[in-house]
């Protein structure tokens, strides 16, 4: 494309030409200075923007890292404040100090991990309960009598929705494993505070707990009885078109934590006194018998006071308040079995048959495993509603209204199946499980493997014509479990158990019904009598 000819000195004598020519010549190296500049802008924008970002995520992380250090702060400053235990320091000085190790945080501050610390466990707990069913809400005060393992200063243990009131510890006895005798006094608590990322509250000390000593930790809480059907929760049902409620509790397996300040962990086995007052319209029950009833004078409200039970884990324990009548039975060595439903269900006879079918199985467990029923009583507790079918409490089994209560009249023979092999399901439990607890959930197939192993063998001992042990397990257990283990999810019967929400996945049928058929390969080639020698104590 040529240039435009009309132009001033388009072509004298080659000049023209030759003068454009120069200028655009003229303008090449200040169109390339501009370039540069601009790109120096643009590089310079870049590097500052990259600085700012850099500022900015340092800000955040000294903030993040400064708003922790103040919730920890927070929490143990309002619950010394509000408690009276006074002070408000850091537990391990500031943040540079630390190392940022996670073991070494843990063992600085024992609540970070999801597991109790060990360095206290309990002895025995005095539970005393105040119900009020007409808001749903409970008080209660908690002595726990702990055995120093290991020296500290911090105990910690497991509570949930708990409102603590006030805290104290004592060293009323000083004591070694041979020798016990009259010690120390009140210890001073620098602070204590929840700790909700892992349902647990700390008690900080100003000096160690020393070891082989004995101490006892004092706790006054409020709560509210939930409406979700786990921890102390409450119920209803229809009678003569009037709505009544009951409470209950269900705390397996880490609920207990909801209904008082506790080691919520099976490992940590005590004995437990428990005391419940309410209003005397209702009855109250729990794992022993009632050793004292008492009614106040100031409000005419009952107090039952029960026998400390045997050494258990806390998810055992349970208790209920409610109107309900029963019907009793009792073995021939003395233990009385009550059923206890509502008054309606217990009138027509609903429960008769489980509480017949109860009392034989006490006496075939007790020779099977030549192991005597530890406890003078057992209550079968029919709910309106419940999560499970059934939870093995010890001495207070609590079961689903359908998989208890049988009319007879109208009831089919696969019901009655069914229902027979949840009792005799619950009612091994006392044995393998109330008993014999594994350590820690990961071994929980070891219970109910042989609860569920036994849901057969039990059943055969009380209808031999069912044959259940020899086909229904085939078609029920063995054959449905190697399809489910065939499958990529399945995992092995034992699974690790770290935190707190990875427990209630291995309640699952590989444990109870691979486990099953574990126990019941064991049992054929060991040959029934050896294997019935092996389960015996003596």
């Amino acid at each position: 494309m040529g240039l435009n000819d009309s132009s001033p000195g388009a072509m004298r004598n080659g000049r023209g030409l030759s003068d454009q020519w120069a200028d655009s010549v003229v303008v090449r190296p200040r169109t390339t200075e501009h370039h540069i500049t601009v790109h120096k802008r643009l590089v310079l924008g870049f590097a500052l923007s990259i600085l700012t970002l850099i500022i900015v995520t340092a800000v955040a992380v000294l903030l993040s890292v400064r708003f922790e250090e103040c919730g920890t702060e927070r929490d143990g400053t309002a619950g010394s404040n509000s408690r009276g235990s006074g002070g408000s320091g850091k537990f391990n000085g500031s943040r540079g100090e630390r190392t940022g190790e996670r073991g070494e945080e843990e063992l600085a501050q024992p609540w970070r991990n999801s597991r109790l610390p060990g360095a206290v466990r309990p002895r025995h707990y005095d539970l005393r309960l105040a119900v009020y069913m007409d808001n749903f809400t409970f008080s209660g005060e908690v002595s726990i009598e702990l055995e120093c393992v290991n020296a500290t200063k911090f105990i910690v243990l497991h509570t949930d929705r708990l409102e603590v009131t006030s805290v104290s510890v004592s060293s009323d006895i000083i004591s070694t494993r041979t020798n016990n005798k009259p010690g120390g006094g009140t210890l001073r608590v620098h602070r204590h505070f929840a700790f909700p990322a892992n349902q647990l509250y700390v008690i900080a000390l100003h000096r160690e707990l020393k070891p082989m000593r004995a101490y006892r930790l004092n706790m006054s809480f409020e709560a509210v009885i939930e409406n979700e059907l786990l921890g102390f929760f409450r119920s209803s049902y229809t009678l003569h078109r009037e709505k009544r409620y009951l409470a209950v509790t269900q705390f397996s397996p880490i609920h207990a934590r909801k209904a008082f300040p506790c080691f919520d962990e099976p490992i940590y086995k005590a004995t437990f006194s428990v005391s419940l007052r309410h209003d005397p319209q209702y009855i109250s029950l729990s794992n022993m018998p009632v050793e004292s009833s008492s009614l106040a004078d100031e409000d005419g409200w009952v107090t039952n006071r029960f026998t400390q039970t045997p050494r258990m884990s806390t998810y055992f324990l349970a208790w209920s308040v409610c109107n309900f009548t029963y019907r009793e039975t009792q073995t021939q060595r003395g233990v009385k079995i009550r059923l206890y439903a509502r008054p309606d269900a217990i009138s027509s006879g609903a429960g008769d048959y489980a509480l017949q079918i109860t009392k034989r199985l006490l006496g075939f467990y007790q020779d099977y495993f030549r192991v005597q029923y530890s406890l003078p009583k057992l209550d079968l507790l029919a709910v309106p509603k419940h999560p499970y079918a059934a939870m093995e409490n010890w001495g207070l089994s609590v079961f689903v209204e359908q998989k208890i209560l049988l009319d007879a009249e109208v009831s089919s023979s696969s019901y009655q199946m069914e229902l027979t092999m949840v009792v005799v399901h619950e009612i091994c439990h006392q044995w393998f499980g109330d008993l014999v607890t594994p350590v820690w959930w990961e071994d929980v197939w070891l219970k109910e493997g042989f609860a569920h192993f036994f849901e057969y063998v039990g059943t055969d001992f009380l209808f031999p014509k069912w044959n259940m042990e020899k086909q229904r397990f085939l078609t029920d257990v063995l054959h449905e479990v190697m399809i489910l283990d065939g499958l990529r999810s399945s995992h092995p019967i034992s699974q690790e158990v770290v935190q707190a929400t990875d427990i209630d996945r291995v309640f699952d049928w590989i444990a109870y019904k691979k486990g099953a058929a574990l126990i019941r390969m064991l049992a054929n080639v060991m040959g029934q009598r050896l294997f019935q020698k092996g389960l015996n104590v003596s």
